[in-house]
């Protein structure tokens, strides 16, 4: 291997890390009745992914008192978190009914927010 090859494989690891880092996503989940805070570090806005408000899964996380309902969402939860938090430095979202409707009652139900940071 030839110092250039090796230079070039240097040149390409640092940026590929660097790249990596700053598309890193950032998973928050926060059950129901409670309110996530959304941050970036200064100098970035927060870019949504995805957002549920609803019960995928059966956790320990947010525990379920009702019915073991795992299958609802509400659907309209990725326009609502967009519009609060999109291109902002941070935001606080709560895990409400009165914000998300209520897609499965007497389910407890949680809030996943999947965001970049760039």
């Amino acid at each position: 291997m030839g110092p250039f090859t090796v230079a070039s494989m240097l040149v390409f690891l640092v940026c590929a890390a660097t790249t990596n880092a700053d598309t890193s996503e950032i998973f928050q989940r926060t059950c129901e009745y409670s309110t996530m805070h959304v941050s970036c570090p200064a100098g970035k806005t927060i870019r949504l992914r995805s957002a549920m408000y609803g019960r995928k899964e059966v956790n320990n996380e947010c525990p379920n008192s009702g019915p073991d309902t795992t299958t609802c969402e509400a659907p309209e939860s990725g326009n609502i978190v967009a519009q609060m938090c999109n291109h902002e430095t941070s935001c606080d979202i709560p895990a409400s009914n009165s914000v998300f409707g209520d897609p499965c009652v007497t389910t407890v139900k949680y809030l996943d927010v999947v965001y970049w940071c760039r």
